[in-house]
């Protein structure tokens, strides 16, 4: 058992692992992305810079490390933080029985790095946080159409990426705390899915994350 209160199960695909709850007994399985896509060790690097933002000490390095991205690197950013989401969401699944979309869709923050002032604002707001939504509802599906929504959401207005990028790491910062409120602890799970999965070599047949289902 970890510390995050799961057991890691590894299955006959060793590029999928079960995640198991013992407490809310029910289980995810989870499916490593293609190394083409998403390679294992640039999304644990993701995580760590996740929680090294969140973190006042840390903040500067993690944002020295964003600004040194340039458009390519911050679009694959995006796609990983939304892979982190999506997982977080499934995780959440399992403990909550809430499904992990509507989740993804209730996803909002109201903490002190939420600054609203005027109508024009809160209209920015939920726009940047209706992308956040998109990009994780894409990774959690993988359904083309909405894959396709979040890239035009990632691009256009042109530079709107750099922006996104912070918005996200805002939400996801909220939701960590979220989890904790439930016992759940969001630091590692993207390592411990790694850790116990193997990258295929070839297309991945099945999609990374499907719902939760019972022990």
């Amino acid at each position: 058992m970890t510390g995050h209160g799961h057991d890691w199960l590894r299955t006959a695909d060793p590029a999928m692992v079960e995640l198991r709850d013992p407490l809310a007994q029910r289980a995810v399985r989870i499916v490593r992305p293609d190394e083409d896509e998403l390679s294992g060790d640039f999304l644990v690097e993701l995580e760590t810079l996740v929680f090294q933002w969140e973190d006042t000490t840390t903040q500067a390095a993690a944002d020295a490390y964003l600004a040194l991205r340039g458009a390519a690197d911050r679009i694959d950013i995006l796609r990983g933080l939304s892979w982190l989401c999506a997982l977080w969401a499934v995780v959440c699944e399992t403990r909550l029985g809430k499904s992990a979309d509507n989740i993804i869709r209730d996803l909002d923050y109201r903490g002190g790095r939420r600054v609203i002032t005027s109508a024009d604002q809160a209209r920015r707001w939920e726009n940047r946080t209706h992308r956040v939504r998109l990009g994780a509802l894409a990774a959690l599906t993988e359904d083309p159409r909405a894959v396709a929504s979040y890239r035009v959401a990632c691009t256009e207005p042109v530079g709107i990426a750099a922006e996104l990028i912070v918005h996200t790491l805002v939400h996801l910062d909220g939701f960590s705390q979220d989890m904790q409120r439930h016992d759940l602890e969001a630091r590692g799970l993207a390592a411990g899915v790694m850790a116990h999965t193997e990258a295929g070599t070839g297309p991945r047949g099945r999609l990374c994350f499907r719902p939760a289902h019972a022990l």
